[in-house]
């Protein structure tokens, strides 16, 4: 019996490529929806909410947007088979506010939502330098009794990345700063 020894170069070939530094790592919101495959998107990507494949198997194989002019919407992008579509669907519609929040939070990071503060109002410019730019505008007088509204500095509003949140009062512990959910703010049904 005779055996054979490969070459290293096919031992090579047939290993788990790492990706390097520059390349995209992307980010995965949703799991196995149907089974097999993964849905999120890359630190480099386009200034619109949405979901892609992400697996290696399926990389970037099915694209749907989640928003269109600050309007929630659910559009494929290409065709998707309807199976997949469907449970695609159907999960977006149940874990829609997570979702909504983690592009929130990733649009901070990002630094695709800018914030102007002339109080009382806050304006809120999303995607600021695309044709997809479009701006919500928030009173804060409404928001606050009239003695906590008097001690707001147009510096104690800022964004909260980790909660996707428009947050006011900086300089006070976490549990007794006001955090509004910008998936509240931001789009519209």
């Amino acid at each position: 019996m005779q055996t054979r020894s490969k070459s290293k170069a096919a031992v090579a070939g047939t290993k788990k490529r790492r990706p390097t530094a520059r390349e995209p790592k992307p980010v995965v919101i949703l799991r196995d929806i149907p089974p097999g495959l993964d849905w999120g998107w890359f630190s480099r990507e386009d200034q619109r909410m949405h979901l892609q494949t992400v697996d290696s198997k399926h990389l970037n194989q099915y694209k749907v947007w989640l928003e269109r002019d600050g309007k929630r919407v659910f559009e494929p992008a290409g065709p998707i088979p309807a199976r997949i579509l469907k449970r695609l669907q159907k999960e977006v519609e149940r874990l829609r506010r997570h979702i909504d929040g983690r592009w929130a939070g990733f649009m901070i990071r990002r630094d695709w939502i800018q914030l102007r503060v002339h109080l009382p109002e806050v304006t809120l410019t999303c995607y600021p330098t695309t044709s997809g730019k479009f701006t919500r505008k928030v009173n804060l007088q409404e928001w606050f009794s009239p003695q906590a509204y008097s001690r707001i500095t147009p510096q104690d509003v800022f964004f909260t990345e980790e909660m996707g949140a428009l947050s006011v009062f900086k300089d006070v512990p976490e549990d007794r700063r006001d955090d509004f959910d910008l998936t509240r703010i931001l789009w519209q049904d």
